[in-house]
């Protein structure tokens, strides 16, 4: 991964110092040219004032001095062609170079300029020539001399070398600085990465306490650590869990099949004369270890399961479940009322509502004395919805409040045969939904069961 995003920034930067440095090096090559011919065809016209006067006094000696003078202090050179020939040039060997005289034919009414082929003496040349004018008396064949200003070809290839020569220098520099970049970036997103690499290699190795250090940037991989922690926490949650469960329910199977070996023992000492007492006993502890089972058994697939949230309508279903347990309550002469408003949605395990009202409307029955009362309301909030299951039973202290969501607790009062397993199997599908299971103590000294869901926000 380094690697790939190490090649990845030197490629950007061999690609943006391309398209910088080659237009910028053309850009700066077309305006030394262009800034050259603008210069010799500034002085070529001081110059042809210039000379023009001095040689319409008959000084061609002054005007040669001039001309030198100019060619040392600018590095250009002059020569002056009339029809009869070369009247002055600062270098000798511009008498007899036929491309500059072929140029001085071709002047006519305005001064034109170019590049010369190779020429005599410095190779190819930059050119302007113009028309001497004014000439007073001079001979007809100087009145048609023209000025030409050269300057070499070699010079501003030199100068454009070395400005192609510096930013060659900036572009290396510039890739030289991505891959440093890239390198010090490569490592701070591969480092954190190799470490979460590490605890999850350790997780897997069985040091279940391993996790990835935190990280503050990049933030995928801030996330990506968040998460492998999450997972490892959820799974070493979910690995105590069932380590727990497997402890619990040894322990409390143990029970019932003790009870089922000795009475198996005594029906096998007295044979025949085993009485249906005897058996009845049997049934019992068989029925409650198939309880104990099927218990088991639902907790253990709502672990497995991944939860589904769906539409559940609260009042319908607390409606429904108080109307089937009402037959048990006129059975036993409990008060059942229900307080329930209008239709409100939630969001929950398919039946989870249903399954924890029965499972509190059970515990009710089982904690209220013939002739008590329980009540059934429904209250909701801006954030929450709570069902409430209100008992008129013996109640549970503070510290029995906090026991009775563990799984196989029973309570000190209650004497009805039971798994112990119903409000943890509640408490689950709560959690499971978004929710929580609370026990408070009733005004009328009972419990009052509560499951506190959040509400269903409308998009």
């Amino acid at each position: 991964m380094r690697n790939r995003l190490l090649s990845g920034f030197i490629l950007f930067a061999i690609l943006a110092s391309a398209l910088l440095v080659i237009p910028v090096g053309f850009t700066l090559e077309t305006h030394a040219h262009n800034n050259i011919l603008a210069a010799l065809r500034r002085d070529t016209a001081s110059l042809s004032t210039l000379l023009a006067n001095d040689l319409s006094d008959q000084s061609v000696a002054v005007a040669k001095k001039l001309a030198t003078t100019y060619s040392r202090s600018t590095g250009r050179h002059v020569i002056v062609v009339d029809a009869a020939g070369v009247v002055l040039a600062t270098e000798r060997r511009q008498v007899h170079d036929r491309r500059l005289l072929d140029v001085s034919a071709q002047v006519r009414a305005t001064a034109v300029s170019g590049v010369t082929a190779r020429t005599a003496f410095e190779g190819p040349q930059y050119y302007v020539a113009t028309p001497l004018r004014d000439l007073g008396d001079r001979a007809a064949s100087m009145r048609d001399a023209v000025l030409i200003v050269t300057f070499p070809v070699t010079v501003v290839t030199k100068a454009i070398r070395g400005d192609w020569q510096r930013l060659a220098t900036y572009a290396a520099l510039m890739i030289a600085a991505a891959c440093l970049f890239g390198l010090v970036l490569s490592n701070s997103m591969v480092r954190p990465l190799r470490r979460i690499v590490a605890a999850v290699d350790a997780m897997g190795a069985g040091q279940l306490d391993a996790r990835a250090p935190p990280v503050k940037s990049p933030r995928e991989m801030a996330r990506l650590a968040e998460t492998v922690n999450f997972t490892a926490a959820r799974l070493i949650a979910l690995l105590e869990a069932q380590r727990n469960f497997v402890e619990d329910a040894s322990h409390q199977l143990r029970t019932p099949l003790t009870a089922l070996q000795l009475h198996l023992e005594n029906l096998e000492m007295v044979g025949e004369n085993s009485s249906s007492d005897d058996l009845a006993s049997v049934f019992v502890e068989v029925d409650r270890l198939n309880r104990l089972v099927d218990s088991l058994l639902a907790m253990a697939r709502n672990e497995a399961q991944p939860p589904v949230l769906v539409p559940v309508d609260v009042t319908a279903a607390v409606v429904d479940r108080v109307q089937f347990w009402r037959p048990f309550a006129e059975e036993r002469n409990v008060a059942v009322t229900l307080d329930v408003p209008d239709s409100i949605e939630l969001l929950a395990i398919d039946g989870a509502v249903e399954q924890i009202l029965d499972i509190f409307l059970s515990n009710a029955f089982d904690a209220t004395a013939l002739e008590g009362h329980i009540e059934v309301s429904v209250r909701a909030s801006d954030v929450s919805v709570e069902i409430h299951v209100t008992d008129s039973g013996v109640g549970l202290g503070d510290d029995e409040r906090e026991l009775a969501l563990r799984r196989f607790w029973r309570g000190p009062h209650n004497a009805n045969p039971g798994s112990g397993l119903g409000l943890a199997i509640a408490d689950q599908l709560a959690r499971l939904s978004n929710g929580r299971i609370e026990l408070r103590n009733s005004p009328v000294r009972g419990v009052d069961a509560t499951l506190v869901m959040p509400v269903r926000r409308r998009l």
